[in-house]
């Protein structure tokens, strides 16, 4: 499978931190690292920036530089989450 990762072009495509170094995120705390963020499609990547960044207007997009990676993560059969509805679809103030 081959997932895809957005980044700064001027570092590495996955931390390289050590633990405790990497400050928290959308799926998990200050401390809890590194975390490495992949999408499965290369529109998951660029919309998680995006949304990290909260860029809504084309027009602030006009002077980002960012490298799109593909990356093959093997073929094994990826664990599925269980979640309910309303937690995977969550809402405006999630």
């Amino acid at each position: 499978m081959i997932a895809y990762r957005n980044a700064d072009p001027r570092f590495p495509f996955l931390w390289e931190e050590g633990e405790g170094s990497q400050p928290g995120a959308r799926w998990h705390a200050d401390g809890e690292g590194p975390v490495q963020y992949l999408s499965d499609t290369p529109d998951g990547a660029w919309a998680e920036f995006l949304r990290h960044e909260d860029i809504r207007d084309p027009e602030d997009l006009v002077h980002v530089r960012r490298s799109l990676w593909a990356v093959d993560i093997g073929s094994e059969e990826l664990a599925r989450p269980e979640l309910p509805a309303g937690t995977l679809t969550g809402g405006a103030a999630s």
